[in-house]
């Protein structure tokens, strides 16, 4: 199965060129203080832009979101979809 989370985080991550080098330019002495390695202050403050910005579109569910952005069958989105939804909310009957 496609992992539908980082389909959209390096689409992000390509569409946001700038920020990522921001970022990164900034890791060396932002990861030293905060007792970080470079690589794991860089991912950290990606995940954490790219999660600011699905929040920023409104986004109830990210889950839902990234497939119906990144599964171009939409069957097998609706199917996905419906299949966390139960999972989330089981049927009590």
């Amino acid at each position: 199965m496609k992992d539908y989370y980082k389909i959209d985080l390096e689409a992000f991550m390509q569409n946001n060129a700038d920020l990522i080098h921001t970022i990164k330019s900034k890791a060396p002495v932002y990861a030293d203080e905060l007792g970080l390695e470079v690589v794991q202050y860089i991912n950290r403050e990606i995940k954490q832009a790219h999660l600011d910005y699905i929040e920023s579109l409104g986004v109830k569910d990210p889950y839902e979101y990234y497939i119906s952005q990144h599964e171009s069958d939409r069957y097998l989105a609706d199917q996905l979809i419906a299949q966390h939804r139960a999972t989330l909310h089981p049927s009590t009957s």
